[in-house]
């Protein structure tokens, strides 16, 4: 077996992880759960080699283990997947999957046939119908994900550690690597699972350690503990409030109304927003949602369509159009399309308002930026050590609620979420929702894209459930449901409205 003995890590005066001790049995799969920050992907970067202990040892079989880093960490039978995504995106899926194993030729060149056939037949193995000449770049995140899984699925793991690996996932997607984890059991491979959805956590665990502020407050079998109370012991909280605020009527004036917006990856979308509305986007991942968003933003070319917002036709919508526009963009991968990491937190939150904070020699003024950083961090509850802190020593939650007041300092009328609250901890999820459900009674419109079908019927007023870049079905009021959300999203002709 894994065993994890008095496991310590610091970075600077963070103390990250605290003395854990654990143990992880073959062909069970140990659930790591806790909020943002509590220590798990620290954890989790250990046993795979990205990160080194501070403290404390490892071993698996009972040999000592001490990765010098992820390679050699998989030369000990430990591989991972993260929420970074590690395929080399201008690269095809063949290339990614044999990147360090291609097969070559007498002449010591990559052998292009040998290459396809070998991906084709890993890919049927797994049940992806993904084309492996395609380029990487140029697939939805959902499909990446599952690349990445395939990928140190087939090196043949002793331990597989997924971080968040069911983030980028539908419900198909997610019953897809269920099927995966099963095979591996019976294998007798250990599976360290890592996931903020607690449905999922049941579902594929026999076990869960919780971890809070870095150190191990619980250990249980996964039946014997309800999600009540694992939220306690995530949060330290004894009461637990409902997740999702109660939903307020919107007002009648429209904000948005798109009409038969056609690209590459859309057929006809047509939209309206109201006032006040929260209308989701649902649907098998890659189906168009994204596109949708990027469409209305201007970051996707349109072919066709018209887009009218506040009574004003939007003309050859552009990002800086849209932002002039009263529109805001949340993106879906915060790390490579929402913030810089290497910069601060007080550059990240101000980015998109920096005209605002010119002196009148039109020079960034330092002061102010500082100040609108300290208030914004007060007001969304950011953990961290203050406005010039690097961004990528935040933890995920934290980096999301950065990524959020970059847009909402623009004080936008129509904000578009990319699946938010993807790889986000149950309690920042909470301030999200309820920061969402604030800003739609405040007037501000928003359309909302989740993974997470129950966060549409949580929060929503209408969904759009969307199949093959067009919209197959309406839900609205009572008929938004997980069932009704799914059933639309894999059958076809769905019904165009229910109520």
């Amino acid at each position: 077996m894994l065993s994890l003995t008095e496991i310590d890590k610091s970075f600077g005066t963070t103390h990250a992880v605290k003395a854990v001790t654990l143990d992880a049995h073959p062909g069970a799969v140990l659930g790591l759960a806790g909020e943002n920050g509590a220590g798990k992907s620290t954890l989790i970067k250990m046993v795979s080699g990205a990160i080194s202990p501070g403290g404390g040892r490892m071993t698996l079989d009972g040999k000592p283990i001490a990765p010098r880093d992820t390679n050699d960490a998989i030369t000990q039978g430990i591989s991972g997947v993260f929420q970074e995504l590690t395929l080399v995106g201008a690269l095809s899926v063949e290339q990614n999957l044999f990147l360090t194993a291609a097969p070559t030729n007498v002449l010591g060149m990559i052998d292009r046939r040998r290459l396809r056939a070998m991906a084709k037949e890993v890919l049927a193995r797994h049940a992806l119908g993904i084309d492996p000449a395609a380029r990487v770049s140029d697939l939805p995140l959902g499909s990446r994900q599952m690349i990445e899984i395939v990928r140190a699925i087939e090196r043949k793991p002793r331990v597989l550690l997924l971080d968040e690996a069911t983030s980028a996932l539908g419900a198909k997607e997610v019953e897809w690597l269920a099927e995966r984890i099963e095979t591996l059991r019976r294998q007798g491979v250990i599976v360290l699972f890592i996931s903020h959805r607690w449905d999922e956590v049941v579902h594929f665990c026999d076990r869960v350690a919780i971890l809070r502020n870095g150190a191990l407050v619980a250990v249980s079998d996964i039946d014997a503990l309800t999600e009540h109370e694992a939220v306690r012991l995530m949060t330290g909280q004894d009461s637990v409030e409902s997740a999702f605020p109660e939903k307020q009527p919107p007002r009648d004036d429209q904000l948005l109304v798109a009409r038969e917006l056609s690209s590459p990856a859309l057929r006809n979308v047509s939209v309206e927003l109201r006032r006040g509305e929260i209308l989701g986007l649902g649907g098998l991942v890659g189906q168009g949602q994204s596109a949708l968003l990027e469409g209305l933003f201007g970051a996707h070319a349109l072919t066709s369509g018209t887009i009218v917002v506040a009574g004003k036709t939007f003309d050859a919508p552009s990002p800086r159009r849209a932002i002039a526009a009263g529109l805001a963009y949340v993106p879906q991968e915060r790390k490579t399309e929402g913030l810089l990491l290497s910069k601060s937190v007080a550059v990240n939150m101000t980015l998109a308002v920096l005209q605002h904070l010119k002196s009148r020699f039109g020079i960034l003024d330092l002061a102010a930026e500082a100040t609108s950083s300290r208030a914004a961090i007060a007001a969304r509850q950011i953990r961290t050590q203050g406005p010039g802190e690097i961004v990528a020593n935040l933890s995920g939650g934290n980096q999301q609620k950065v990524l959020l007041q970059k847009w909402l300092a623009t004080n936008p009328s129509i904000l578009l979420l990319n699946d938010v609250t993807r790889g986000v901890d149950v309690g920042t999820k909470r301030q999200i929702y309820a920061l969402i459900a604030d800003l739609a009674r405040g007037g501000v419109g928003v359309i909302w894209y989740s993974t997470d079908a129950r966060e549409l019927v949580g929060l929503v007023h209408r969904v759009l459930v969307m199949l093959e870049g067009a919209v197959n079905a309406e839900l609205e009021g009572d008929a938004i449901t997980v069932d009704r959300i799914v059933h639309a999203a894999v059958v076809g002709s769905g019904a165009r409205h229910a109520r």
